[in-house]
């Protein structure tokens, strides 16, 4: 629901340029959809089954997140910081500020 509603701003500003044009549009639609869609597919590549080209980016992001999601139910910053991307209210390199990540790193070596 939050990006239709982040789609629905992007019209409004799309039509308050006073042209009717499906390409502003569906660029500004595309900044919108880009991260949701890459945090779902790249949530999907942890799947073994899942068919797909798998980086070194995704595969580090994948287990940066679990530790993240692992120290989020102790620690009140990490989790309201991955709550804020979830939430697309800030966006996902956000998780990996360091002032977040080294309270990831100490978190996870504290088990």
């Amino acid at each position: 629901m939050s990006v239709a509603a982040l789609q629905a701003n992007a019209l409004e500003a799309s039509l308050a340029t006073g042209t009717v044009s499906a390409r502003d549009f569906f660029s500004r639609a595309a900044k919108v959809v880009d991260s949701p869609w890459s945090i779902a597919v790249g949530g999907d590549l942890r799947i073994p089954e899942t068919v797909g080209p798998r980086s070194k980016g995704v595969d580090f992001i994948n287990w940066y997140l679990a530790k993240l999601h692992r120290v989020a139910h102790r620690d009140p910053a990490a989790a309201v910081a991955f709550m804020r991307v979830a939430n697309l209210v800030a966006p996902p390199p956000s998780i990996l500020h360091p002032r977040i990540a080294l309270r990831v790193l100490m978190g996870s070596l504290r088990g």
